[in-house]
This record gives C-alpha cells, sequence and structure tokens, in this order.
C-alpha cells in the first residue's frame, strides 16, 4: 500500500536527521512535533480499518491518496533541501518552514476527516471483521507442511514415471499440459525430486515469456559441469549444445516440459494433461493448507469450508490461496462466511482472471505492513531467482518497514518475508 510505505519512509527520514551528528538541514522541532504525531495517527488508522464494497471502497482509495500524497510531499520538500545544501546551495529556513507547514495542515484537515467519520461510524473504519489484525490467530500447522501439501497428484505421478523410465529408449519429449495455476510446476517438481535416481546426469531451468535458447542451454549445462567455462559453452552452436547435453542415443534420454498450449501435447508419444480437482480433493488441499489433516477442521466451519473449496472450482492455485488467507485469519464461521460470499462473485469469471481476482482478494486481506512488501516484488522480472539476503537489504534501504522494539529491520524483514511465504503468495525456490 503506497500511503503506508510513504507515512513509514518519511517517519524513517526524520528519525535519521534528528540522530544525525550533524544533519544536513534543521527541522523546527514544533514541526517534527506536529509531523510525527500526524504520521502516527494515520498510520495507527491504516493498520487498524478497512473497507467494505461501493462507495465505501472508492472512499478509502480517495482516503490513501490523500495520505500517500501529503507525506510524498513533505519527503519531497525536505530530500529536496538536503540536495541543495549538499550542492552548496543556501538553504532558507522559512522557505523550508512554509512548505511543510502546508503539508502539516493538509494532514491535519485528513486526520480531522478521520476522526469525524470515526465518530459517525463511517465503513471505511475498521470493519468488524478485523481482517487486517496483525494479531489475529490462525492454525497452528506449520508452513513447512502446508507447502509440501500434493493432493490428487498421485495417478499423474504414476503416468509421468512410466513415460521418464519406461519405453522407448531413445530421446523422449513429455510434456505436462494444463491452464495457469493447475499445477504442473508442482507435479514436474515432484516427479524431478521422486525419480532423478532413474538419471545419471539432470538439470532443471525455468523458461519464462521472454528467454533465449542460447542461455537456457548454457544454463542447463552448467548445471551439469560447473567447471565447463561460459567461453567455451557459448563457442558451440545451439544444434551442438542440444545433441551434446539431449543425445539421441538409445539411453533413455527425457526432456520433460510444462506448458499451457494443448496442441504441444502431440509432441513425441503424446504428454500428461491436468485437470480439474473434484470437490472431494479440493476439500482436501483446503484442509491441508488450513489445517495439519482434514479431521482438525472444527464441525462448524466444514459445511462453509466445503463451499470455499467448491467455488474454487477445481484450480489448485486458488485453493492454495486461499487456504493462505485462511491460515492466516481467525477460524470463526463469520469470517469464513465472509470470504465465502466474496468467492461466489467471481467463480463464474473465466479461469485466468479469477485466478487474478482470487489473488487480489487475498492481497485486500494482507495485513497493511505486509503489502508494501508484496507489491515490491513486481520490480523483478518474471520468474527471476532473488536472494533473500538481497531482497533483505533492498525492503530496509526503501524504508517502509515498521520497526519494531527489540528487533534489528532485517530480521522484521525477514518475518514479513516468511509471513508472505507462509500465505502462499511468494513461492520458496530453495531454502538453505
Amino acid at each position: 500500500m503506497a500511503a503506508y510505505a510513504a507515512l513509514l519512509s518519511l517517519k524513517y527520514i526524520i528519525q535519521q536527521i534528528q540522530l544525525h551528528p550533524c544533519p544536513p538541514i534543521s527541522l523546527h522541532q514544533n514541526q517534527v512535533h506536529s509531523l510525527t504525531d500526524n504520521l502516527n495517527f494515520l498510520q495507527d488508522f491504516l493498520e487498524g480499518y478497512s473497507f467494505g464494497g461501493g462507495s465505501s471502497k472508492e472512499a478509502a482509495y480517495v482516503l490513501e491518496s490523500s495520505i500517500a500524497d501529503a507525506a510524498h510531499a513533505a519527503e519531497d520538500i525536505i530530500e529536496t533541501r538536503i540536495v541543495d545544501q549538499i550542492h552548496g546551495e543556501k538553504v532558507s529556513s522559512d522557505e523550508l518552514y512554509q512548505e511543510l507547514e502546508k503539508v502539516i495542515q493538509d494532514m491535519g484537515l485528513i486526520k480531522k476527516e478521520l476522526m469525524e467519520n470515526k465518530e459517525k461510524n463511517i465503513g471505511i473504519i475498521e470493519d468488524h471483521l478485523n481482517i487486517n489484525s496483525p494479531t489475529l490467530g490462525g492454525s497452528s500447522s506449520s508452513p513447512s507442511t502446508r507447502r509440501d501439501a500434493v493432493v490428487g497428484l498421485d495417478d499423474l505421478l504414476n503416468e509421468v514415471m512410466d513415460k521418464l523410465t519406461g519405453e522407448p529408449s531413445n530421446r523422449r519429449i513429455i510434456p505436462i499440459v494444463g491452464m495457469g495455476g493447475i499445477g504442473k510446476t508442482t507435479l514436474a517438481r515432484n516427479a524431478y525430486v521422486k525419480f532423478m535416481k532413474h538419471f545419471d546426469i539432470r538439470a532443471w531451468v525455468t523458461i519464462s515469456q521472454n528467454y533465449n535458447v542460447r542461455e537456457i542451454l548454457v544454463e542447463i549445462l552448467l548445471c551439469i559441469n560447473k567447471a565447463e567455462s561460459r567461453e567455451t559453452l557459448n563457442a558451440k552452436s545451439e544444434g551442438e549444445l542440444v545433441n551434446l547435453f539431449f543425445p539421441d542415443n538409445g539411453e533413455r534420454s527425457r526432456i520433460m516440459i510444462t506448458t499451457r498450449l494443448s496442441n504441444v501435447a502431440s509432441i513425441g508419444s503424446g504428454g500428461v494433461v491436468m485437470d480439474f480437482l473434484n470437490e472431494d480433493k479440493s476439500w482436501d488441499l483446503l484442509c491441508r493448507y488450513v489445517f495439519e489433516e482434514e479431521d482438525d477442521c472444527p464441525p462448524e466451519l466444514e459445511e462453509i469450508g466445503k463451499k470455499i473449496a467448491k467455488n474454487c472450482k477445481g484450480l489448485p492455485l486458488s485453493i492454495v490461496v486461499i487456504g493462505g488467507l485462511l491460515a492466516k485469519s481467525k477460524p470463526t464461521r463469520e469470517y469464513w462466511e465472509y470470504i465465502s460470499e466474496n468467492l461466489n462473485s467471481i467463480v463464474n469469471l473465466e479461469d485466468n482472471e479469477r485466478c487474478l481476482k482470487v489473488l487480489l482478494l487475498s492481497y485486500h486481506h494482507l495485513p497493511v505492513y505486509l503489502k508494501p512488501c508484496f507489491l515490491y516484488m513486481g520490480v523483478f522480472p518474471e520468474d527471476s531467482k532473488i536472494h533473500v539476503s538481497w531482497l533483505v537489504k533492498l525492503w530496509v534501504s526503501e524504508g517502509f518497514l515498521k520497526p519494531i522494539n527489540g528487533k534489528s529491520l532485517e530480521v522484521v524483514s525477514r518475518e514479513y518475508l516468511e509471513d508472505l511465504c507462509d500465505r502462499n503468495l511468494i513461492r520458496v525456490h530453495q531454502r538453505a
């Protein structure tokens, strides 16, 4: 959320100026107190409110924009004066005071409006479900248990095994075909881990929509022979690289790929086509992500839970994301009915649009402090592997992490990342 991130960033800048032994500019203490008071009030408000639908939702967006604009304006004023000072230009303390005073007045008006709305009990102020509360108690199942949950893949795994290890002995391409979110990569990764012992040489590579054939082949070869120099590999033609790594020599070379294109299934001897989960398997998968086992579901939640699973239309991605949302939220019938009602509005959309709507629903129910972190992931290219240590430093440097007493910002950043992973909004590629 831009408003929340802007508030934290401005608070961080003011704090750094106050703590600096020789600050580049001086802020009037009365203005520091006013800014801090307004920022704390607005931050507390954003952490505690949620919005409904219709006009209330539109009003919330307008309000968030006003808060973000005011915070950005103050930050721009301060940083511009700092840059001027660094460049040796004279900084007028009177001009700085007057410019900041206008922003403080704007924040004061926003604060006044919020307090008046709260007294009138207007809907955008703190929903009765408290869905954004960071202290909600959810399932006690371990994150690793939920992440490793595999439902409805046993028959498909056996089919993949037959194609990987069976006849013929010549080179064979095995496509895994299905729509986005159906579980193609999950099936492929499970097959890779389970059956890799049958192959002396193996490699895993991710191919994005924008790709370079040579780079993909070089990456595969470097997985196999790390001593091989990139320069040597680049000297070979693409045809030589393919024949080098996938020799058609009667030794059962296999190429397993995932794709959304149904016509790719006709390649070679035919592919593995993935279909939607039935209602029983959908409910089983949802339980694995919300609880440890289906029997752990409270009796009063079973009926509404099965309805939620059914409304996911058998799409594993939808079930996993909704499961991550429910696992981190209050396990009450009232809340689950709220989620079910929201799902009802999107179940009849096209498959890809339904996936996006499910993700959007989960995003709206994130605690406000996690939203900037999740949105920040959009700066990275599709399918890129992101090192945790690098991401943690980036989040800290952006200044939108909320300080917690007794914890460094790096520790807070890692806890936020773990929380997003537990909610199935970020996929873990490899753990140290």
